[in-house]
């Protein structure tokens, strides 16, 4: 009787044991739901309580973002934010950070949000939420004079070509068949003097910094065909931050009502892009 009663004993401590020590796996369901009150939070009531909105941007992205000659941040995107900022009273912030780590960035809460001209992807919509402010197209830049005779992205077939590291100008090009290299980098001023000094035959860039680049380089290289792959340009915020989404999209209607937005596009590209 008293083995018995031991071998009992036993049993029911190694079935403690082994319930204590193994973690159950959780439903999908009730991960999502977890993920849900960990990402979901009161950004909107800490950005009004402090006065500043953190805003991170990439500032090697001209005319969007970028370093002018007195290394001041500027920028199409840069003069927006500050309008929409002032729409929410509050000031701004701004947090220069490399593309390739802007949105762990957001994740990891170094920043409120991203305006960094940031195409809306699907891929990119599982992982934030977006109020769409513009559109931005690609295109294709070559050398001056364009000695490899490329009209279209389909003449990049068999070409050396290049673009922005973690970019949709990189998806688009790699969606072009039979390129013969891909090279990346992490600025597009690194991208134009590769172009220049003949280590790319060809260039896939959003079409507001190629048109710009061309501007303040006419002799380096010229801007072929068409626009292609318009895709919509949004503010990034993170996934269940709904009331700073909400403030966001109720700003950019305004300020589009009431023609700031179109003084801004007037000032950096010559058109009204509210309408687009």
């Amino acid at each position: 009787m008293k083995k018995v009663i031991q071998i009992c004993i036993i049993l029911a401590v190694a079935l403690m044991v082994t319930a204590c020590g193994t973690q159950p796996n959780l439903p999908e369901q009730s991960k999502s739901e977890q993920s849900k009150k960990v990402t979901e939070g009161n950004t909107f009531e800490n950005i009004k309580k402090q006065g500043v909105l953190k805003i991170a941007v990439d500032d090697t992205f001209p005319p969007m973002e970028y370093r002018n000659e007195q290394n001041k941040l500027v920028g199409f995107d840069i003069d927006l934010a500050n309008v929409l900022s002032k729409e929410l009273g509050v000031k701004v912030e701004f947090i220069p950070t490399a593309w390739d780590g802007i949105l762990p960035g957001l994740d990891a809460k170094r920043y409120d949000m991203i305006m960094s001209s940031m195409n809306i992807t699907d891929e990119r919509k599982k992982k934030v939420d977006f109020v769409e402010y513009m559109k931005l197209g690609q295109v294709v830049a070559v050398k001056t004079g364009n000695p490899q005779k490329i009209q279209s992205k389909e003449d990049l077939s068999g070409k050396i070509v290049g673009v922005q590291l973690g970019s949709t100008s990189e998806s688009a090009a790699k969606e072009i068949k039979g390129v013969k290299e891909l090279k990346t980098y992490n600025g597009y001023t690194d991208v134009f003097n590769d172009l220049g000094l003949g280590r790319l035959q060809g260039v896939i860039v959003a079409e507001a910094v190629g048109r710009y680049y061309k501007t303040t380089k006419p002799d380096a290289f010229d801007v072929v065909g068409g626009t292609f792959q318009s895709l919509p340009v949004g503010i990034a915020v993170r996934k269940g931050d709904h009331e700073l989404e909400a403030a966001l999209q109720k700003a950019i209607e305004k300020v589009k009502d009431n023609g700031t937005y179109t003084e801004v596009s007037k000032k950096w590209f010559g058109t009204d892009k509210s309408k687009e």
